[in-house]
């Protein structure tokens, strides 16, 4: 099933994550070592096909030690594990903290401006609402979560079985149109795309594969082409960086300490666009002192945000984890940017309070997503279950 891939695996330059079901790997060694060898990785995906929703923590708990064993044993570094069906529960959150595994990727983040167009795509999309863990992009951002110590990564929908099966379009340049408007709805807005594919689909679908990654490339800012491990250490080594603000005098000193390759960004009202990353915002003027970034500014207060005391703890979190600066006062500078309200928070509410903030008239300072002055991220994975025929009819004994 994977011969067509195996051909293909170097097209474009971008490399994949394949999540695979661990009770394949000992007997498919030598041909999975040949994706390895152009730069692929690997993940888990179950030690068999089973339903991870439909087990007890006792039993999540032995699937996830089995699967992690089975690449140790010959092996393999993994540091990712995805559901199988991509359907879980919370025991398989609480195994997964307690497990080996750095990551997880199971929740699927569905873009609206591809509708379904009939009944019985409705009817599918209904019921795949049911097994899966499905969000609207109007109600959450699509970029990296952590959970615990896990890095949640979100997949971006509609995928290949989705357009092919659900909604039955076999037309390639429509398939195309529909990834690329939404590669365009994510880069606008600096999140990740992040596209699943099924290898059996892979002849149908790699032409329109192509059309993105080429849109991709063709941006006036870069676009990042990380596989989910590496954008699981970039993830983990972002947030161990900090913004330093001391105030002396009634002025402040900003400084920043964090990966070399970090993006700092501050959000400006000009009209010019050039060498802007993600609408106003555009790289932050700075010198190096040892290990810090200093921020020369003539007045901090109009680079922070201020929220009111009466604002959920959770609004600080989260403002701190997209890269703000941000200050709890009693009575808002007249410089700054304050946020009041919010005294419960919720994941649908993010996208309306960035959009508060990045419509806003401040110079805000914003340690970015994503290295390299990248305005956006654009990963790839597969989900592997079957290699050959046998194995295709052995999941039906495991189910």
């Amino acid at each position: 099933m994977m011969n067509c891939l195996e051909r293909k695996a170097g097209t474009d330059g971008i490399r994949v994550t394949f999540c695979i079901t661990a009770s394949l790997l000992e007997s498919h060694l030598p041909f999975l070592e040949l994706f390895h060898g152009l730069g692929h990785e690997f993940a888990a995906h179950g030690y068999f096909h089973t339903n991870m929703k439909k087990k007890s923590l006792d039993e999540q708990h032995r699937i996830l030690s089995l699967s992690y064993s089975a690449f140790e044993k010959l092996k393999m570094q993994v540091y990712g594990f995805r559901c199988p069906y991509l359907s879980y529960n919370e025991n398989t959150i609480t195994a997964l903290k307690e497990s080996p595994f750095m990551w997880t990727s199971n929740n699927v983040v569905f873009w609206d401006g591809f509708k379904a167009g009939d009944t019985r795509s409705r009817e599918h999309f209904r019921k795949l609402g049911l097994l899966y863990s499905t969000t609207s992009s109007e109600n959450c951002i699509s970029v990296p979560a952590r959970i615990g110590k896990l890095i949640d990564i979100p997949i971006t929908a509609p995928d290949d079985e989705m357009l092919l099966e659900r909604c039955r379009i076999k037309d390639k340049a429509e398939i195309a149109r529909i990834w690329k408007g939404v590669f365009s709805r994510i880069y606008s807005k600096g999140e990740l795309f992040h596209l699943l594919f099924h290898p059996e689909r892979f002849k149908l679908i790699e032409e329109p594969l192509r059309e993105p990654v080429q849109e991709a490339r063709c941006q006036s800012s870069p676009v990042w082409f990380p596989t989910l491990n590496e954008l699981t250490v970039w993830w983990e080594r972002r947030a161990l960086a900090k913004w330093d603000v001391q105030e002396k005098n009634g002025s402040l000193l900003i400084r920043f300490n964090g990966p070399q390759e970090a993006t700092l960004l501050m959000k400006s009202d000009s009209g010019a666009r050039s060498g802007h990353i993600c609408g106003l915002y555009s790289g932050a003027p700075s010198r190096q002192a040892g290990q810090w970034r200093i921020i020369e500014t003539d007045d901090g207060w109009k680079h922070v945000v201020e929220l009111s005391r009466r604002c959920s703890p959770d609004v600080e979190r989260f403002l701190k984890e997209e890269g703000f600066i941000t200050s709890r006062v009693e009575y808002p500078h007249r410089n700054a940017l304050y946020i009041d309200g919010f005294e419960s928070f919720d994941d649908s509410e993010k996208r309306m309070l960035l959009d508060i903030v990045d419509n806003s008239n401040f110079p805000l300072l914003r340690f970015w997503r994503w290295p390299h002055g990248a305005q956006s991220a654009f990963s790839i994975s597969s989900d592997v279950d079957s290699i050959d025929l046998p194995d295709f009819f052995r999941r039906f004994i495991n189910f």
